[in-house]
């Protein structure tokens, strides 16, 4: 076992996490890899080290998916690496995860992951999120979004009832989000000191 499938197994005790098939697990860690490599020839994340990876992408992502529920289609909004969309479409094989990202080297990442680690629920849309139809998602989420207050205001209007919107965050945007006029619920995302999955409907 390698030292990100160490760190990963730690982070989903640590948080509470219902343990890793071993399917699941190797696929995590074989998207990871990836990443890593593809890393190497652009910048796809900052954050590589196989304990920060583990917990701040992968585990975070993993916490995310208990507010799911019922929802069948999720779009991952700005997916960039693939968080929290891959993940999510790793242990929820009954969900189809759109990954929505703009910039077309990452796009062609996402469609590699998805390809390598053999996931049918996964597709990915090269667009913006003003110019895509996202109203027959039953869930939306984003973990990084450019002018997310902006842009995340109009999603929040837009929401209809059978809608969920749920935003990681810090307690800055947290603040801008409860303005929005939505009532928002906050949960705070284990071993952090200032960040939170905002949902909205």
């Amino acid at each position: 076992m390698n030292t990100f499938s160490i760190e990963l197994a730690s982070a989903i005790r640590d948080f509470g996490l219902v343990e890793l098939t071993s399917d699941q697990a190797k696929k995590l860690t074989e998207h990871y890899e990836l990443m890593i490599d593809w890393n190497q020839r652009m910048n796809l994340t900052r954050i590589t080290e196989p304990a920060a990876a583990a917990r701040l992408h992968y585990a975070e992502s993993i916490f995310g998916s208990r507010f799911i529920g019922p929802a069948r289609t999720l779009l991952d909004i700005g997916s960039g690496a693939g968080f929290p969309g891959i993940p999510i479409a790793i242990l929820r094989d009954d969900v189809a995860v759109t990954l929505l990202e703009s910039n077309q080297k990452k796009a062609s990442f996402l469609r590699e992951a998805a390809v390598h680690l053999s996931l049918p629920n996964v597709a990915v849309a090269a667009e913006r999120l003003e110019q895509f139809d996202w109203q027959t998602f039953d869930f939306l989420v984003t973990r990084a979004l450019d002018r997310a207050d902006r842009i995340l205001r109009q999603a929040v209007k837009r929401l209809h009832s059978d809608q969920r919107l749920a935003v990681y965050c810090s307690m800055d945007l947290l603040n801008k989000l409860n303005s929005f006029g939505r009532r928002v619920e906050a949960h705070a995302i284990p071993w952090t000191q200032n960040r939170f999955v905002a949902l909205f409907g």
